[in-house]
């Protein structure tokens, strides 16, 4: 009688195994955003938007500090100076950081334009999402040589207008960026896209400020 009870004993524990193995596995939990950072080696999760935003704004800044170093020879206003030289160190620093991001992902870092005024102009193909089009705020070749040739005061005018314009760009960038689906996940994608919206309209009020004090050449 025991060993019939045994013997039912172990035919239920195998049935109770076999039914187990026919049930479906239950599905993995998403890893936490710790996890995911974790298993790539300390890297969060990115997306193409994100590294064609910091590939385009390499160019942009690039052209940026080309028209920055035009305020010293061509006879720029103390004020006009301070903000260029100003410009000139941020958007240098900020190309350091956004090459060092795609580095560290293996992504291509483009040049930063050569050094003809020209160089990086409105061509460029690399922002936002799509990935297509010239880059907001970018000067035209035109325009860039407009401000090589101006002096004085007129530079000041011309430097100012085509700054505001580039900066309001940068800002149209951010914008189309953040506007990807689960682009800017990356808290240091964030906090840098945060800092250039910060940043840049900080100094449109200080240009507009400056460029009511300056007659239309």
């Amino acid at each position: 009688m025991v060993a019939g009870r045994a013997t039912m004993g172990l035919a239920a524990a195998a049935a109770a195994l076999a039914l187990g193995a026919c049930r479906p596995a239950a599905p993995p939990r998403p890893l936490t955003p710790a996890q995911l950072v974790a298993r790539d080696g300390g890297i969060a999760p990115y997306t193409a938007a994100d590294v064609a935003f910091m590939q385009g704004m390499i160019g942009h800044h690039a052209q940026a500090v080309a028209m920055a170093a035009f305020a010293e020879p061509n006879g720029a206003s103390s004020p006009v100076r301070v903000l260029a030289g100003r410009i000139a160190v941020a958007q240098t620093d900020e190309m350091d950081f956004m090459a060092d991001w795609l580095a560290r992902r293996k992504q291509a870092v483009p040049p930063r334009g050569a050094s003809d005024h020209a160089a990086p102009h409105a061509e460029h193909h690399l922002h936002g999402a799509a990935g297509a089009g010239p880059m907001p705020g970018m000067l035209s070749p035109a325009q860039m040589d407009t401000l090589a040739r101006a002096r004085g005061q007129a530079f000041d005018w011309y430097f100012l207008t085509y700054m505001i314009q580039h900066h309001r760009g940068a800002i149209a960038m951010v914008d189309e960026l953040m506007a990807a689906r689960r682009a800017a996940n990356d808290d240091q994608v964030f906090k840098f896209v945060s800092d250039v919206v910060a940043d840049q309209t900080t100094e449109i009020g200080r240009m507009e400020l400056l460029l009511r004090a300056i007659p239309r050449p």
